[in-house]
């Protein structure tokens, strides 16, 4: 009779080789995971950056200096730092009837449109990833009236 322990030895390292080659490429995965984990993270941290930004601005009156639009058709932009992100701002006139920027883009407060586009772009600052934008629209008119 023949022994069969040198066969089962045999599977036993056929099995060690299969699962050691599957576990590899599950561990090989990690670094890849670790990744898009932390650049999901810095885009939730955009987004909700651009959010409060937005918020904030909206909750301005229509009049507030910080919503100031004269100066050139593309109306005043403002850039600030929040943590490793830059924050840019862009407030100007649109018509109230095309959402378009004028022909003849106010220079003075008596050439008012009654409404102004906010844009929030939020950036990384090492310029990594995707730009947020987020457009929001203020009007002179009081909510309710018509």
């Amino acid at each position: 009779m023949r022994s069969e322990s040198g066969q089962s030895m045999i599977e036993l390292m056929v099995c060690i080789v299969i699962i050691t080659t599957a576990l590899s490429g599950i561990v090989a995965l990690f670094p890849y995971i670790i990744q898009k984990n932390v650049r999901i993270q810095m885009q939730n941290q955009a987004v909700n950056l651009m959010q409060n930004e937005s918020e904030k601005l909206r909750a301005l009156r229509y009049y507030d200096p910080e919503l100031d639009a004269f100066g050139s058709i593309e109306g005043m932009s403002t850039i600030k730092a929040a943590g490793p992100f830059l924050v840019r701002v862009a407030v100007r006139y649109v018509d109230p009837k095309t959402s378009k920027v004028p022909d003849e883009y106010p220079t003075e407060p008596s050439q008012d449109t009654g409404l102004k586009e906010i844009t929030v772009s939020v950036k990384r600052k090492d310029n990594v990833g995707s730009q947020f934008n987020l457009v929001t629209y203020v009007s002179r008119a009081k909510p309710g009236r018509g």
